[in-house]
């Protein structure tokens, strides 16, 4: 497949996953990148049409990083703050289920 095409190819498919978003589309394609780009640079010189896709497919890589990012925040927040309820849990359990007048369900 020519240089260029590849390069579209790969920006339509994170693009994609972006979009979803598909973290696991997101893995596979950037294991693809590290692996695919160096083989097409041993090609030769970029030319100023290759060079044009790839400048957009990094630009579409770091949005892709930035989203990851951006998710493993808010999980590591989500995942912080049932730590911090899990003794309460833990206490409600240990007493069983009750109803709002305290009668067990």
């Amino acid at each position: 497949m020519p240089r260029r095409a590849a390069l579209q190819q790969l920006s339509r498919q994170l693009s994609a996953a972006i979009a979803q978003p598909d973290w696991e589309a997101m893995e596979k394609l950037s294991a693809s990148l590290a692996k695919n780009i160096p083989l097409l640079a041993e090609r030769g010189a970029w030319n100023a049409l290759e060079q044009t896709e790839l400048l957009q497919l990094r630009k579409i890589h770091a949005q892709a990083v930035k989203i990851c990012s951006e998710e493993k925040e808010r999980l590591g927040l989500h995942l912080g703050a049932l730590q911090a309820n899990k003794e309460g849990w833990v206490a409600y359990a240990a007493l069983g289920e009750y109803d709002s007048d305290g009668n067990q369900a």
